[in-house]
């Protein structure tokens, strides 16, 4: 039986010399978020800072109500980040959602319209750089 060891060391010693390619990573596709779709989402968040005030005329039930359908919004508004923007926004979102959270100051303030047009200035190219730092969105 021959003995093909010294035969294997040479071909081993041969690929390491071998310099190896390597496939350059492919980039994430951006996805271009269309006017429409920024409209829909931004009528979603007004809808939902508007029945925060009509639900504050309801009272004590209003304000559980508020609390389930500020859940279901950021439910939404989460799985659309997630999807469309291939880099989700954590601050912000998790500060619209801990304001919202507040029992009368999510009530008087419409965070989730805010969310929604900074990431579409961030989008758009709109928003200023100091605004951009202070969300702390992307270069």
């Amino acid at each position: 039986m021959p003995d093909y060891s010294a035969q294997f060391n040479q071909d081993k010693a041969k690929d390491s010399k071998k310099t190896v390619k390597k496939k350059p990573k492919a980039t994430q596709p951006t996805s271009t978020i269309t006017d429409a779709e920024f409209f829909l989402v931004l009528c979603l968040a007004i809808l939902k800072d508007v029945l925060d005030w009509v639900l504050l005329l309801a009272g004590g039930i209003g304000l559980i109500l508020s609390r389930i359908t500020n859940l279901v919004i950021t439910g939404i508004l989460w799985l659309w980040c997630l999807m469309r923007l291939h880099k989700f926004p954590t601050k912000r979102f998790l500060g619209s959602f801990l304001i919202e959270m507040i029992p009368l100051m999510g009530t008087f303030s419409p965070t989730w319209t805010i969310f929604i047009v900074t990431i579409w200035a961030e989008q758009k190219g709109y928003m200023p750089k100091w605004m951009g730092k202070l969300v702390g969105a992307k270069a």
